[in-house]
């Protein structure tokens, strides 16, 4: 998550989403992130309470802005993200995940053997779904803007006119090179995604054939 207090916006990262890629133009304007051992405890740990000291994880959730924020204030800064295609966004992370060695889930992917059963091990996490990101505590629907990665050009010119940045394209980062998702799906297993990850399919008019 990245916060602004000079262009008043928080941006929920989302993983898969470009989201390293915007977070490198938004830098220049946004909150340094506390890098001492006391603030990395005391965020953990949730005694922290000033905004401007915690540490947020990078994929954090809108809610613990929600949390840190006056409401007054929570409700004046412009709050977006960027979402994916649900059955593209998992191809993408997992075959991300195969390829990135230092990542902490690697070698527990890797021994799954086969795309289906990482969607299996998807559905109980809660930080598999993007909509869990984007709603506050009581479950209602935080965002000012969400955008789709399949019109980002459009939606990150949007983004940049709203908060007052210029628009500068934006460079590729993290990008997993694989053939086209339909392709790693059953019909069983689209099925599978279309049932666990409704809420979201049917919030942002999501296809599969997108």
């Amino acid at each position: 998550m990245l916060i602004s207090d000079s262009h008043k916006f928080i941006f929920v990262r989302v993983r898969k989403t470009a989201s390293s890629s915007m977070s490198s133009q938004l830098q220049p304007y946004v909150l340094p992130r506390p890098e001492s051992p006391w603030s990395r405890f005391a965020s953990r740990a949730h005694i922290e309470k000033d905004y401007h000291q915690y540490r947020f994880r990078a994929h954090a959730e809108i809610s613990t802005a929600q949390r840190l924020f006056p409401p007054e204030q929570f409700d004046r800064y412009f709050k977006f993200a960027v979402v994916r295609n649900p059955w593209d966004r998992l191809v993408s992370e997992y075959k991300y995940i195969l390829k990135t060695k230092s990542h902490g889930r690697h070698r527990k992917v890797k021994k799954l053997g086969s795309f289906e059963r990482f969607v299996d091990m998807q559905i109980p996490r809660r930080d598999a779904y993007q909509l869990n990101q984007l709603c506050g505590r009581d479950g209602e629907y935080l965002m000012d803007f969400v955008g789709r990665l399949e019109s980002l050009d459009e939606d990150w010119k949007n983004i940049c006119g709203h908060i007052g940045i210029p628009y500068v394209e934006l460079p590729r980062k993290n990008v997993s090179a694989h053939r086209p998702y339909s392709d790693y799906y059953t019909p069983a297993l689209r099925g599978r995604v279309a049932q666990h990850w409704a809420p979201e399919i049917e919030r942002f008019a999501y296809t599969f054939d997108d």
